[in-house]
């Protein structure tokens, strides 16, 4: 990788990334506050984004916005980066339900950047596929080894880095990699919403998330599980070439995924209460 992408941003890539996996190993096996935890998230995420060489420019019903050029953007990509780190982390609390979504992601996006010509890319996310899918091995349900803080806080950091940076480096839409995280942003922001419109303390641990309430349904992992990486395979994959086969469609093509998808997500009661019966 050191001959294709910039020094820079590579020994960002991997001290950065120690950095996130030490922040997630130390709440794992310590007592960290979420507000230190979030500082130190948006402190180690605001030097990623300076080491980006070039912040992406996005395409919207086919005009350009450079987000390197407006500051209100740098914001937006800041905390948009620090939300992903963290939905991760929310994510990852049914066996093998955040290696099964790294797995769709990487391989996905591997095809994508096959699709627009750019190989080494490709083989970027294959060697992240390959190793995501030695954790799974031991992650399938039932679990014999967790991811914890420190994996998913690592993986979360990872993907919004290689997300910018591949923006900066290739032509891929940006918005193929948010297409096909759908039903994680979905499921992690409607439960979000959901119980801070309930009054309910967005910081405190909870099992309200959809996926969590399909597992009381179903009685175990597995079949979520299963279900999940289905609709990450059958409809977000195929959604996330639409992005890049027609051009300018990234936007319509995400909010009309993550719209669907939310609608699913509050119909499950994402972020409710559950009401025990008498």
């Amino acid at each position: 990788m050191l001959d294709w992408v910039p020094d820079t941003s590579m020994f960002a890539f991997v001290g950065l990334g120690f950095a996130m996996l030490a922040v997630g190993v130390w709440d794992d096996f310590g007592d960290v506050s979420a507000k230190l935890r979030l500082a130190l998230h948006f402190l180690i995420v605001a030097i990623g984004l300076w080491s980006v060489p070039r912040l992406p420019t996005f395409s919207i019903v086919g005009y350009s916005v450079d987000s390197s050029s407006i500051y209100l953007l740098w914001l937006i990509l800041l905390v948009s980066w620090v939300w992903l780190i963290n939905l991760y982390n929310f994510m990852d609390g049914i066996d093998g339900l955040a290696a099964v979504q790294a797995l769709a992601l990487f391989a996905g996006m591997a095809l994508n950047f096959w699709y627009m010509g750019f190989n080494e890319w490709s083989w970027m996310c294959i060697f992240m596929l390959a190793a995501v899918l030695g954790f799974t091995i031991l992650n399938w349900p039932p679990a014999k080894i967790f991811m914890g803080d420190g994996g998913s806080g690592f993986l979360g950091f990872l993907i919004g880095f290689l997300m910018l940076l591949s923006a900066s480096q290739t032509n891929v839409s940006l918005w193929s990699w948010l297409i096909l995280l759908t039903l994680f942003i979905s499921d992690a922001t409607v439960t979000l919403i959901t119980r801070v419109a309930t009054g309910q303390n967005p910081l405190q641990a909870h099992n309200l998330h959809a996926y969590q309430k399909l597992a009381r349904r179903f009685g175990r992992h597995l079949p979520v599980t299963l279900l999940y990486g289905g609709v990450m395979m059958l409809v977000m994959l195929p959604a996330s070439l639409i992005a890049n086969a027609v051009p300018h469609s990234g936007p319509l093509v995400f909010f009309t995924t993550f719209s669907a998808v939310s609608l699913w997500m509050y119909s499950l009661g994402a972020g409710k209460k559950e009401v025990l019966g008498g």
